[in-house]
């Protein structure tokens, strides 16, 4: 077993931390590059793939990358870019899986493509002034699982909610992502938590969900034991170039959710 590292990667917007035995990271790496460049070939060809917020319909000669994107934000109702995070972290974790992995994690900005062979604890994170976090306790998993979120008051994706944070866990990371800003739009004021599930509760696939707003919360379906921990700043995935004190609580880091 080659030893076990967290790897900060920059590539061109996409900012990632991939954690695994090292030998893994080189196929995470080049995987980001391969479905970046599928990504931006798309917009080339097509620049409203980029701007939609609204399902959009790949041509059949679309790559993978374009159609799992489209996919996952056609059952969530959000535009495609809405899964664009999730959709690099998870190709990053199957080539790592390919490549032999089974216990190691891709987080894209808060954003997370995971396999895991031992209990891992997540925080979520929703306030930089807070010492305090509260995180969820995970067991191995069985498969890949993606766990990622969305913001109405942090980060710089598009939200039209106010939520703190709205999280998803699915079985991919892309179904999560756009499902995480299907429900984040949702939740306007403390009474919407509830229902910001209500539309996506039959979806294949979906594993649990939360959503925080000023303090009150409300999750539905099968989520990990929460619990609180210190929040550490230092484990946090942000761009260099979008760095925030004020959003993380540290000088230079960024995200929501952090492994």
């Amino acid at each position: 077993m080659s030893e076990f590292v967290h790897e900060k990667v920059e590539i061109d917007e996409t900012a990632a931390t991939i954690a695994a035995e090292r030998r893994f990271i080189a196929p995470a790496v080049e995987a980001i590059k391969t479905a970046r460049a599928d990504i931006e070939r798309q917009i080339r060809k097509d620049r409203f793939f980029l701007t939609t917020l609204e399902p959009y319909e790949p041509a059949v000669d679309s790559s993978a990358t374009v159609m799992r994107m489209c996919d996952a934000a056609r059952v969530a109702g959000v535009g495609p870019m809405a899964a664009v995070a999730g959709m690099i972290a998870q190709a990053a974790l199957e080539a790592m899986t390919t490549a032999g992995c089974r216990h190691g994690w891709v987080d894209n900005g808060g954003d997370i493509a995971m396999i895991i062979e031992s209990p891992t604890t997540i925080e979520v994170f929703t306030d930089p002034s807070s010492q305090i976090a509260l995180a969820m306790e995970l067991e191995p998993t069985d498969g890949t699982l993606g766990i990622c979120s969305s913001s109405g008051k942090l980060g710089h994706s598009i939200s039209f909610g106010n939520a703190d944070i709205a999280l998803v866990m699915a079985e991919s990371a892309p179904l999560a992502d756009a499902l995480a800003t299907a429900i984040g739009n949702r939740v306007t004021d403390q009474s919407s938590l509830m229902t910001s599930f209500n539309p996506f509760k039959g979806v294949e696939g979906l594993i649990g969900a939360m959503a925080i707003l000023d303090g009150a919360a409300a999750m539905w379906g099968t989520l990990p034991r929460m619990v609180e921990i210190a929040h550490n700043p230092d484990r946090i995935t942000t761009h260099s170039k979008m760095s925030s004190e004020r959003y993380t609580g540290f000088k230079g880091r960024s995200q929501e959710v952090r492994v």
